[in-house]
């Protein structure tokens, strides 16, 4: 979160959910799951408040047989701040399900688990390092998923929430802080639940087209829910003054369940990302990639999935798409150095597009982002104009059915 929000003891003011455009399909329960087998190619893009966007450099692939992305596995917590990737306040996670030798590893190999979770700032003013907690959550929850020893479909997102949330509370290195997360759990029959608490959130795209999006979940104007770690002594403080310190827990995440299809676009973010594009610009720009790419075909018909999409979410499937700097190494075909541009993937342009027009509004004075719009109307005679700078990291999972015959999608 940005700097400008309220201090956990500051309880005056209030955050409505941002005026989104575009409506949401209605939330049920599975009737019946869908009979293709889906697999999903993962990215993150994020950026630390006041720091560079590189795209290629803040965009991060997830591979299946390698480690959880963006957690450490270092003991040392000096050591794991120093490594944590380049999102600030904010942190992300992108896990397998299960171990290697876990018995249900063969039913499982094709789900993955995901979150994000967003620092709460205001603990700065407590002389807190709101990047502790957010990060320790992610750590966490990436590890419980990786340690699950039951089959995928039995591991809720809200218990995933939990699990990283008990552990936090556990971490004596933690002493205090707070976050917001969005964590979701897809199975290979595309099946995909997401828990959401706070006003981090979600959104799925299908041949150009909103098929959801969360709400947020807030107390009121620019206080969102949020988990938190309070020191005994700052709350028998609070309680002298009588005061209270915000405090929500994984039981209040609110919960979605969704079936994605091949060639589906599911994002989630931080409000980094929300406070300054609406859905109708993250439609407009994953529109843009996916149709530009040639990932979605646009016809009189509409818009369809190309045979291509398995290619192009690979490593290296855009690397000639992109224009790369010139330079002498790069023309001399005896050099095999590994070139950034070589990992790039669908998954991570759409994930970097998204990071970095957010980031561009953040500092954009001339066009009032959702934030903005919502300062306005709770406090018309403040002047609050343009973008709101702040962390930024989104998640892009697209989903694909390896048994889609080409030119059938």
């Amino acid at each position: 979160m940005s700097a400008s929000r309220p201090t956990p003891q500051d309880l005056n003011l209030a955050r409505q959910p941002s005026r989104r455009a575009f409506h949401s399909t209605p939330t049920t329960h599975f009737e019946k799951p869908s009979p293709s087998k889906l697999s999903y190619r993962v990215a993150v893009s994020s950026s630390g408040k006041g720091r560079r966007f590189n795209p290629i450099k803040n965009a991060y692939n997830f591979d299946p047989t390698g480690d959880a992305l963006g957690v450490s596995k270092d003991k040392n917590s000096v050591s794991r701040r120093r490594n944590r990737p380049d999102s600030g306040e904010d942190a992300f996670f992108v896990s397998r399900i299960g171990n290697r030798i876990s018995g249900h590893q063969d039913t499982n190999a094709e789900a993955v688990a995901f979150g994000v979770a967003d620092g709460v700032g205001g603990w700065t003013e407590s002389r807190v390092d709101p990047a502790d907690f957010s990060h320790g959550l992610c750590n966490y929850m990436a590890h419980s998923a990786q340690t699950w020893h039951e089959p995928a479909e039995r591991l809720r997102p809200k218990n995933l929430l939990q699990a990283g949330y008990d552990q936090v509370v556990a971490d004596s290195t933690i002493r205090a802080g707070g976050s917001t997360a969005s964590v979701g759990v897809a199975l290979p029959d595309g099946r995909v639940e997401l828990a959401n608490l706070g006003d981090s959130g979600s959104v799925l795209l299908r041949k150009a087209a909103v098929h959801h999006y969360s709400v947020p979940q807030t107390h009121g104007f620019n206080t969102p829910y949020q988990l938190s770690v309070i020191p005994p002594r700052m709350r028998s403080q609070a309680s002298v003054f009588g005061g209270a310190f915000l405090e929500d827990f994984p039981r209040d995440a609110s919960v979605t369940n969704l079936e994605m299809q091949h060639g589906d676009v599911l994002l989630i973010a931080t409000d980094g990302v929300f406070d300054n594009l609406n859905n109708q610009d993250i439609l407009k720009l994953i529109t843009s990639r996916m149709v530009m790419t040639g990932a979605w075909t646009a016809a009189e018909s509409g818009v369809g999935v190309s045979e291509n999409l398995r290619a192009l979410a690979a490593p290296g499937g855009l690397a000639d798409a992109l224009p790369t700097p010139a330079s002498p190494l790069s023309k001399d075909p005896a050099n095999t150095e590994p070139r950034p541009e070589d990992g790039v993937t669908l998954q991570s342009v759409l994930a970097a597009t998204i990071a970095g027009e957010a980031k561009i509004a953040s500092v954009d004075y001339r066009r009032d982002g959702p934030f903005a719009k919502e300062a306005q109307r709770y406090y018309p005679g403040d002047y609050y104009r343009g973008g709101k700078v702040d962390d930024i990291c989104v998640v892009v999972v697209i989903a694909i059915d390896d048994g889609v015959a080409a030119g059938k999608a």
